[in-house]
């Protein structure tokens, strides 16, 4: 395992750990980011919420219970239209 020697560890990649991370390095300190998935929010990676998430996120979940017919959401739901 390689050990770095940093004044400063942001974690997150988001729009607050980007922001801290310019912050420290224009303070000529040395930075590491950790981010576990893609960097940047999710306004600039597909979109600010309204409208694009009412549009992409039903399709995904549409997609998802296709998939895993079993899962829990769809026990949910089969759960409420019994009780209808």
């Amino acid at each position: 395992m390689k050990t770095l020697t940093v004044d400063v560890a942001v974690i997150g990649a988001g729009t607050a750990g980007l922001a801290a991370y310019r912050a420290a390095r224009s303070h000529g300190k040395r930075v590491v980011l950790i981010e576990g998935g893609p960097y940047g929010t999710t306004c600039a990676r597909v979109g600010c919420i309204m409208p694009s998430k009412l549009l992409i996120v039903p399709p995904k979940l549409r997609t998802q219970l296709a998939r895993h017919p079993r899962s829990a959401c769809m026990a949910a739901r089969c759960a409420l239209m019994a009780r209808q």
